[in-house]
C-alpha cells in the first residue's frame, strides 16, 4: 500500500457507477408494472451495488489508513460523527415522510433497527464495521502470509451465509439473522475481510488489473450472463417469482458482486490513464455521493406522487411493461441522479450539510481538488434491497 497518500481518481468512478446502481434498484422495486422476467434480470444486475459498496467501503478503510499506527478514539469520533448524526436526521425525516403513526415506540424502533427508510440500514452496518475495524486490522496483520487463505475463507463463509439465507437454515438461535439479515455486519462479512485484503494488496491488485483489464471485463461479463442464467432457471424451472428469483441473498450474487466490483476497477482505471474524461463532474458526483444515497429515496418518493397525480402511473398499465421498464431506466434513474446531486449540492453549502449530506458544510459548489485521502472512507456510500 505505498503512495497513501495519492488521490484514487479510480474510486470516484467506482462510487459515481455503484450509485447509479443504488438508485436503479430503488427505482425497479417501485416498477408501476407486475414483476416481469426482464425486470428481474435488472434487478440481478443492479443487487449488486449493495456488496460492491461493502467491498469499497473495507478497501478505503484499509487504504485510508494504511499500515501505520492509527489512534482509535480518534478514527472512531470522526467517522461516527459523518454517520451517527445524519443517520439520525434522516430517520427522523423519513419517518415523517412516511405519514405516522407518530408514535415514540415505532421511531424509536425504527431509529434501532435502520427501517425508516429501506437503505438506511447501510449506515447501521457502516457503524459496526467502524467499532471492530481495529480487529480486522489486526487479522490483517496477523496474517499478512496467509492472505489467500482468508480470501478463501471469505469466499466459503459468504457463499454457505447467502445458502442459508436463501433456504431459510434452521440455526436455532441465529435463526433469527438469517430471516432478517440486511442490518447485520456478518451478513456481509465475507465482502468486507476481501476489500480489505484488497487494500493491503493495492499495488499488485492495481498493477495486475490493469495489465488485464480486458480479461477483467470480460470475465465480469461471462458471470453476469451466468447470474442471469441461473437467474432464468429459477423462474422457468422452479416457477419462482422475478423478484424472489433476483433476491440479494444468494451465492450467485455474490459471485457477481466480486466479479463486477473488480470490473469497476479496471473501468476506474482504464479511465484514469486515459485522460480522465469529465473529471470534474465525476470527482464532485463521487464527493456528493453520501449526500445522493441518503436524499435520493425522498427524491423517488416525490416522484413517484408527482407521477400519479399527473396519470403516469395509469398510463403505464396501458403500454408494453418492458417499455416502462426502459423507461425507468433510462429516464427517471438518471433524473433522479441528477435532482439528487443538485440537492446535495445545494445542502453542502450550508450549516446544515453534516446532518443532511454527512460531509462538512462547503462554500463552494463543487470542490476544486480532489477530497483528502483521508476523508475517502467518510464518502461511502451504498446499499440496495
Amino acid at each position: 500500500m505505498s503512495r497513501r497518500g495519492e488521490h484514487l481518481y479510480y474510486v470516484d468512478l467506482i462510487r459515481v457507477l455503484t450509485v447509479a446502481l443504488v438508485i436503479g434498484t430503488h427505482v425497479l422495486s417501485f416498477a408501476p408494472v407486475p414483476p416481469t422476467v426482464p425486470l428481474g434480470a435488472l434487478g440481478m444486475v443492479f443487487h449488486v451495488s449493495r456488496e460492491v459498496f461493502f467491498l469499497l467501503t473495507a478497501f478505503v478503510l484499509t487504504y485510508s489508513t494504511g499500515r501505520k499506527k492509527v489512534r482509535w478514539p480518534k478514527f472512531w469520533r470522526r467517522r461516527y460523527l459523518f454517520v451517527v448524526v445524519p443517520y439520525v436526521v434522516w430517520t427522523v425525516l423519513y419517518f415523517f415522510a412516511d405519514g405516522g403513526p407518530y408514535f415514540g415506540r415505532a421511531f424509536v424502533e425504527q431509529l434501532l433497527t435502520g427501517t425508516a427508510r429501506y437503505h438506511l440500514y447501510f449506515l447501521l452496518v457502516s457503524m459496526q464495521i467502524y467499532l471492530v475495524f481495529p480487529l480486522i486490522r489486526m487479522l490483517l496483520r496477523a496474517t499478512e502470509r496467509r492472505h489467500g487463505a482468508l480470501l478463501v475463507f471469505a469466499a466459503v463463509f459468504q457463499l454457505t451465509f447467502t445458502y442459508a439465507v436463501q433456504h431459510q437454515w434452521d440455526l436455532g438461535p441465529l435463526s433469527g439473522w438469517v430471516r432478517s439479515p440486511d442490518a447485520l455486519l456478518p451478513s456481509y462479512l465475507g465482502y468486507v475481510l476481501a476489500g480489505a485484503v484488497a487494500a493491503w494488496h493495492r499495488d499488485e491488485l492495481v498493477a495486475w488489473t490493469r495489465q488485464r483489464a480486458r480479461l477483467v471485463l470480460g470475465g465480469a461479463a461471462s458471470v453476469v450472463a451466468m447470474a442471469i442464467v441461473v437467474y432464468l432457471v429459477h423462474v422457468w424451472g422452479r416457477g419462482e417469482n422475478p423478484l424472489e428469483a433476483s433476491a440479494v441473498f444468494q451465492p450467485v450474487v455474490t459471485v457477481e458482486s466480486v466479479a463486477i466490483g473488480w470490473a469497476f476497477l479496471a473501468i476506474g482505471l482504464v479511465w484514469q490513464e486515459h485522460g480522465r474524461f469529465a473529471e470534474k463532474l465525476v470527482v464532485a458526483t463521487s464527493d456528493a455521493s453520501f449526500g445522493v444515497y441518503l436524499i435520493h429515496p425522498l427524491v423517488l418518493q416525490g416522484a413517484l406522487l408527482a407521477a400519479t397525480e399527473i396519470g403516469l402511473i395509469d398510463d403505464a398499465q396501458r403500454v408494453p411493461y418492458d417499455l416502462v421498464v426502459a423507461l425507468l431506466v433510462l429516464v427517471l434513474l438518471p433524473l433522479i441522479y441528477l435532482v439528487s446531486g443538485l440537492v446535495t449540492a445545494a445542502a453542502r453549502r450550508t450549516p446544515v450539510s453534516l446532518a443532511l449530506t454527512g460531509r462538512a458544510w462547503s462554500r463552494r459548489t463543487r470542490p476544486t481538488t480532489p477530497p483528502d485521502p483521508k476523508d475517502l472512507a467518510l464518502a461511502n456510500t451504498g446499499g440496495a434491497r
